[in-house]
């Protein structure tokens, strides 16, 4: 069965969005710290942008289910990052730092959930791990080219030169979405079936109980999601030097990438609810082995299995998660679920690291393991793993 156009297209504006982030994401730090900010002020500025990106999802899942379309929010989602570029090229303070983070996570909040929505809507039920795992492929596959691009610039343009060429491929990501197409849900049937807010607590009661139970089975997972930063931090821990510690975490990058379509096919011949459980347990898997282990090459190898981890879970689970609720409500449950979870990364990066601190590695990576065991227990108890 041949993916739709739409999937490829989707993929395409991820891609070239993700070269156009990923291009400044690396150099923000050290242009914080130029303007003269702190470690406290740069702790300020990212703890904002992820926050403002997890807290919109549901919002951009609302707002699109109510329209009954999915397209305008695209635009506004990649097209507010795009535009906005210059406010950081030019930017002269923190604070100009601090509005553009804002503005590009806000475009990110608002976007990610119609854009799951269409990807689901785009496809047969029977397909839909392979157009979720070629969109995180072609995502993941963005993240690498980014950083690579803004190496082979920064010495001829500068940090502000790479700002401004950012904006090539974000625009051209805009320009991409122009082509897209889409069935509009009509007036009548929006009406028919408007929930209550989705920040009720009334909302989930209009949601199917698979819905209901995966979302609480993926809220104990989150609490065992730790930044990576960890997991490389870790690496040099174990002796590996921090020029290879970058290359190994590229390498990871590029594995997903390259794993994610044949994951996403895997899902779709023997069931997505298996490969979801898969990705529970290679990732109680990985943080046990970086729990107990002593050397670097192992820490390389578990980055590797991390990949796997990765390329199976994230597509697996978004098209799980989109085969659990109807058209006309599929926006803002995406939303509400990728809202959930990123509001507990905070509190989980923050366990992981007071336990790290206090107790040393082993215990952190073991606690993250046995949260990710339970998550896994609860989700294989609550149904035979079948199709989907």
């Amino acid at each position: 069965m041949r993916l739709p156009p739409l999937v490829y297209l989707l993929g395409l504006v991820s891609f070239l969005m993700d070269v156009a982030s990923e291009m400044v994401y690396p150099l923000l730090p050290l242009f914080l710290a130029s303007l003269g900010a702190g470690a406290g002020t740069i702790g300020l500025v990212e703890g904002v942008a992820e926050a403002t990106a997890s807290l919109f999802k549901v919002v951009g899942g609302r707002i699109s289910d109510r329209m009954g379309q999915r397209k305008p929010l695209l635009l506004l989602g990649y097209g507010l990052p795009a535009l906005l570029r210059p406010i950081l090229a030019l930017a002269l303070s923190p604070m100009h730092v601090l509005l553009y983070r804002f503005l590009d996570r806000l475009g990110k909040g608002l976007r990610t959930a119609p854009r799951d929505a269409l990807l689901a809507e785009a496809v047969d039920r029977g397909a839909l791990g392979r157009a979720y795992g070629l969109h995180r492929g072609l995502d993941t596959l963005g993240a690498t080219v980014g950083p690579f691009l803004a190496f082979l610039l920064l010495p001829h343009v500068g940090v502000r030169g790479v700002f401004w060429l950012s904006a090539i491929p974000a625009l051209l990501a805009v320009t991409a979405l122009l082509w897209v197409r889409e069935a509009r849900v009509e007036k009548e049937v929006r009406e028919a079936v408007d929930p209550p807010s989705p920040l009720r607590l009334a909302y989930l009661r209009t949601l199917p109980g698979a819905y209901r139970r995966f979302l609480l089975v993926s809220g104990i997972f989150a609490l065992a999601l730790s930044s990576n930063a960890f997991l490389l931090l870790r690496l040099k821990e174990l002796g590996l030097p921090q020029e290879e510690v970058t290359l190994a975490y590229t390498g990871y990058n590029l594995l997903y990438a390259l794993l994610s379509y044949p994951m996403g096919g895997l899902a779709d011949r023997v069931g997505l609810r298996r490969v979801v459980a898969l990705g529970f347990a290679l990732y109680a898997l990985v943080y046990l082995g970086f729990a107990w282990a002593q050397t670097a090459f192992w820490g390389v190898a578990l980055l590797l299995l991390y990949a796997l981890y990765s390329a199976a879970f994230e597509g697996a689970s978004r098209a799980y998660l989109a085969t659990l609720v109807p058209r006309e409500a599929k926006a803002t449950a995406i939303g509400l679920y990728h809202t959930v979870v990123g509001v507990l990364l905070l509190p989980a990066s923050l366990l992981f690291g007071l336990l790290w601190q206090h107790l040393g590695p082993g215990i952190a990576f073991s606690t993250g393991a046995g949260l990710a065991l339970l998550a896994l227990g609860l989700f294989l108890t609550e149904a035979p793993l079948k199709k989907p």
